[in-house]
């Protein structure tokens, strides 16, 4: 057994930022997959870089409607790769995420965490949608909710946001 105290070197610097290894995982990687999402009958990738691109393009509309650094935004979406496109411009815009579990209850946990953490903007799957849309009236600080499908619809204090085929708009 060895005496004196064991030192550990971290390769990783502990001061960067998701973003920071982010960018440094797209300059190394630039055209291999990052994300697989299963289409009709296969898994399809998209490239590190591909992601990139998603992601400027959505955190800069994130900042179009109204997004600032610090603010507190809600995520309710299954695992997908518009979860992590979504959260990654978050990260771009500057807000902080707060992250929700699809099994969250609208009356009772989902309502008490969104009050609670002072959310202003709310990104969701059109199949959370209506757990946001039931609890609505009780959330005054909520200023809009971005949901992350084509809806044939949308109610007034929602923006639609659709992911890697169109881009986000």
């Amino acid at each position: 057994m060895r005496s004196g105290k064991y030192k550990y070197k971290n390769k990783l610097n502990m001061k960067k930022t998701i973003i920071d290894l982010f960018e440094s995982s797209v300059r190394r990687y630039p055209d291999n997959p990052f994300l697989w999402e299963k289409t009709t009958n296969a898994f399809e990738p998209t490239t590190y870089k591909e992601v990139q691109q998603q992601v400027y393009t959505a955190g800069a509309g994130l900042i179009a409607l109204g997004v600032k650094k610090g603010d507190n935004m809600a995520l309710l979406s299954e695992g997908r790769n518009a979860w992590i496109i979504g959260e990654l411009a978050m990260f771009y815009a500057g807000a902080t995420n707060v992250p929700l579990s699809i099994k969250l209850e609208e009356a009772n946990d989902l309502l008490f965490r969104l009050v609670h953490a002072d959310v202003k903007y709310i990104l969701v799957s059109g199949n959370q949608l209506k757990k946001i849309r039931s609890i609505m009236d009780k959330l005054p600080l909520v200023e809009k909710v971005i949901v992350i499908d084509e809806l044939p619809e949308h109610k007034e204090k929602e923006n639609i946001m659709v992911p890697k085929y169109s881009g986000w708009v």
